[in-house]
């Protein structure tokens, strides 16, 4: 990581991070969801750029949805407790629930089609898991 991601990525963490943290807790009907950032994997300013609406924003609408009625409440409440990211630089994403921590594997300075999960995918891929 350069001086130049390193900047942005503290400036994003500063700014940002918090707000989308208590957005995404808010989303999750108040379950205490912490975010953890590979911060070592962030090596492109495009990449941390895309944190805010390419991950978070989606996540949030997602999340909406699961915790929409009680029991997606109750299962995000007792199967989430951290989001963790990590920027891949090889194209597409995977997303992991292992131990109550949802990883989100992807290609954050790609294709938003194709190297970042949709709107929607994070709710079918939740559903499915917890």
């Amino acid at each position: 990581m350069g001086l130049a991601e390193r900047s942005e990525l503290a400036a994003f963490k500063k700014d940002s991070l918090d707000a989308k943290v208590a957005e995404l807790k808010e989303a999750a009907a108040g379950a205490d969801i912490q975010v953890t950032l590979d911060e070592a994997s962030f090596t492109s300013t495009a990449a941390i750029q895309m944190l805010s609406n390419g991950v978070f924003d989606r996540l949030i609408d997602d999340m909406k949805s699961v915790c929409s009625d009680a029991i997606g409440k109750q299962a995000v409440r007792e199967g989430l407790q951290t989001l963790h990211i990590v920027h891949k630089d090889a194209p597409g994403f995977t997303l992991e629930l292992t131990g109550g921590t949802l990883t989100l594997r992807a290609k954050l300075d790609g294709s938003l089609g194709e190297d970042l999960p949709g709107y929607g995918q994070y709710r079918a891929f939740l559903l499915k898991k917890l």
